[in-house]
């Protein structure tokens, strides 16, 4: 967790002189980050399963009689199959933070922001290692250049609401706590 907050404080000076978004764009962001978290979610879960039942056919086509070149179409059927499991691993780990993110980011704790973070931190890395996993030079250039580009703006809004999700309590989120303060 201390990694966590030492990384977090640093990506936060890379986003701290950027133009912000006006304070009640920020606001309606941080009030509803939670459904728009949980449609992506699933939308990640869905894709998930779609890329499971597509590599379950790239291994039936390995075990195919009527492939012509046995040698070349294993060769590149495996390493599609290695690659296809690599990201769907990324797929799934980003898939169950968000979904565990929700209901601390309803309730505007900072363990969901530490969540939404986490998620996106798996999202760089899944970048980077699908981008190698390519073993092409043109490949690997689009995926880190696409890639950055996706990670840059996510990280953006991540950062923009970073200030709305405050630690009162381990249990309790910032709503409850105003509701038994007034």
């Amino acid at each position: 967790m201390e990694f966590l907050t030492k990384l977090e404080k640093k990506t936060l000076e890379w986003f701290k002189n950027v133009p912000h978004l006006p304070a009640a764009g920020q606001k309606w962001l941080g009030d509803n980050i939670w459904w728009i978290i949980l449609v992506v979610a699933i939308l990640t879960g869905i894709g998930a399963l779609v890329s499971l039942a597509g590599l379950g056919a790239l291994i039936s086509v390995a075990g195919s009689a009527t492939v012509a070149s046995y040698y070349v179409t294993s060769t590149v059927t495996a390493w599609a199959v290695v690659t296809g499991f690599v990201s769907l691993f990324f797929s799934i780990v980003e898939a169950i933070l968000l979904a565990v993110a929700v209901q601390p980011l309803k309730e505007k704790q900072k363990k969901g922001w530490v969540l939404l973070f986490a998620a996106w931190l798996v999202v760089a890395i899944g970048v980077v290692v699908n981008s190698v996993l390519s073993l092409n030079v043109f490949g690997f250039i689009l995926g880190i250049i696409f890639g950055a580009v996706w990670v840059a703006v996510t990280g953006y809004f991540l950062y923009e609401i970073h200030g709305q999700f405050a630690h009162v309590e381990r249990s309790r989120g910032v709503k409850k706590a105003a509701k038994e303060a007034k």
